[in-house]
């Protein structure tokens, strides 16, 4: 059995997980395991579902968790008195690095999401005494702009699934993953990285695990700003843009719909997933004590260095 401290919680698998970082408790001594993960070849699962496969239903609420079936295999992700259980029935053909990528992808984001956490789209980086949230959803240059600032200096704290709770004296943070990016083949070429050294994770976009260990904080910070990206529609108004950008500061009750519009499970809101008020109340602290800053980028722009050179100017303001 594996033991590993992720969004600080201590986690127990029956299968390695190479990005993870080990629990590294005084003495040796493991509390606990607030999530249990195991992988498996079973078809528990999928036999217990097989009325709804028939009918073309790949996923399932029920009492304190939820089922979803793809192409990896069969998952259960349930949560009962604050332990979490993670299961991946996967195919005997399905790479084990596949496995992983799903269970640390929606899988965690609706275990997290089931323990009462605030969960977003988007990297977490410590950018000297800031904590910045880089939300956004997919293709509107999350990732980029987490590089860019890392390249300025920034720490990775979490990479696509931030998550934050708050405090009994109701302060707002943001805690640690695991040391790894994702990023596409381009990205990596780019940066000349050597592909063969790097572990390939997602056939479907193309993406590779870069493990950043050398830059990683393990340790909960107070949240300050998020970042909140997105791209232009065609026929915007580009009289509005410098450099290809629009950046606005969001203040008053729209930092809330910020907030929320950023939900890594979104599109479950609404239509099986519902937002509970003591979840409202905790967005609600977040956008108290935070600045978000909107971003809009021009389509086919090469807006970089601009928005990058914007964001650090704000970020390195004082107060």
């Amino acid at each position: 059995m594996y033991t590993y401290s992720l969004y600080g919680l201590v986690v127990e698998s029956n299968t390695e997980f190479p990005q993870l970082l080990e629990w590294d408790g005084q003495e040796g001594k493991v509390p606990p395991a607030d999530i249990h993960i195991e992988i498996t070849e079973e078809t528990s699962l999928q036999k217990k579902y097989a009325s709804l496969l028939e009918k073309g239903v790949v996923h399932c609420f029920i009492d304190n968790g939820v089922w979803f079936h793809n192409q990896a295999g069969d998952f259960l992700i349930e949560t009962i008195d604050g332990k979490t259980r993670m299961i991946c029935e996967k195919y005997a053909d399905v790479d084990m690095g596949i496995a992983r990528s799903f269970l640390m992808g929606n899988c965690i984001a609706l275990a997290m999401t089931q323990r009462k956490k605030v969960v977003l789209h988007g990297s977490t980086l410590s950018f000297g005494d800031k904590t910045v949230l880089v939300c956004g959803d997919s293709g509107t240059g999350k990732s980029t702009t987490a590089m860019a600032l890392i390249d300025e200096g920034a720490k990775l704290m979490a990479d696509d699934i931030s998550v934050i709770d708050i405090d009994s004296s109701g302060n707002a943070y943001a805690f640690p993953a695991f040391p790894e990016q994702k990023v596409c083949r381009d990205a990596a070429v780019s940066r000349g990285l050597d592909l063969n050294t790097l572990r390939y994770i997602d056939e479907e976009r193309d993406k590779f695990s870069y493990l950043r260990k050398d830059i990683f904080v393990n340790e909960k910070r107070k949240v300050d700003y998020m970042i909140s990206l997105h791209l232009s529609s065609a026929g915007q108004d580009e009289s509005e843009f410098e450099n290809g950008i629009r950046i606005v500061n969001i203040d008053g009750a729209e930092k809330v719909n910020a907030i929320t519009d950023r939900f890594f499970l979104d599109w479950l809101y609404g239509y099986e997933l519902k937002l509970e008020p003591a979840e409202m109340m905790k967005c609600v602290a977040l956008a108290a004590q935070i600045k978000v800053i909107d971003v809009t980028r021009c389509k086919g722009v090469d807006t970089k260095k601009a928005l990058t050179k914007a964001l650090v100017k704000e970020l390195q303001r004082q107060g």
